[in-house]
């Protein structure tokens, strides 16, 4: 089991650093769709191998946090990948069963990691409590713009723009938090500052560049 877990761990580091790479150039290549397409599939399935490779050892560790955290950003990664498949709800598009399901275990995993952070804070310490509860309540926040979209409750013609854009760049702050995180023996940096920080610095980028897309409505037909 030993060697299985750390082969699982090769793959884990391995993919991180290429989806860093890749989720990086497919933002400086945004405009270029050419070229962001292939990369964006790319890193696609670099969070996958981390996610897929993340819940085993997650379990092996009976680490519950990093396993809710995994399904946290896998969801935002699905989600994105999902939203170029649904263009068409505005139009009467039915969302697959897949899709519903995301969204099922996203709620069930956030609300989990919610009360696990309330239990973490009354336990033992209120800083990891408070990272926990701060992931949940943004994962649920993100299931209820989904729902919405997928109910086809939408009011711009770029709604699914929109839900890519946010979708994997939230799943590139998950990428960056745990490159941070596995990397601040070097920085020294205090617990909560390594695993919001990213998500305080990117999360205002992610409104700047779906705000772009929010003016243009769905002319009736």
């Amino acid at each position: 089991m030993a060697t299985f877990m750390l082969l699982l761990k090769i793959f884990h580091i391995t993919a991180g650093g290429f989806a860093l790479l890749s989720g990086l150039a497919a933002i400086l290549l945004r405009k270029d769709v050419k070229r962001h397409k292939p990369i964006g599939k790319f890193y696609f399935w670099c969070m996958t191998v981390i996610f897929a490779t993340a819940i085993p050892m997650s379990l092996y560790k009976f680490n519950l946090f990093l396993f809710f955290i995994a399904i946290f950003t896998y969801h935002a990664t699905t989600t994105a990948y999902r939203s170029l498949k649904l263009k068409k709800l505005h139009e009467g598009q039915k969302p697959l069963r897949v899709d519903w399901i995301i969204e099922v275990v996203n709620i069930l995993a956030n609300s989990s990691l919610i009360i696990f952070g309330i239990y973490y804070m009354i336990k033992y310490e209120v800083q990891g409590g408070i990272i926990a509860v701060v992931f949940g309540i943004i994962g649920l926040r993100g299931s209820q713009s989904n729902l919405k979209r997928l109910r086809g409750q939408v009011t711009g013609k770029n709604y699914w723009l929109i839900a890519h854009i946010a979708g994997m760049l939230g799943s590139y702050i998950g990428a960056i938090t745990a490159f941070v995180v596995n990397n601040n023996r070097w920085l020294g940096l205090p617990e909560i500052v390594v695993w919001l920080g990213p998500t305080v610095i990117i999360v205002p980028f992610i409104f700047y560049e779906t705000a772009k897309f929010k003016k243009t409505e769905i002319k009736s037909t």
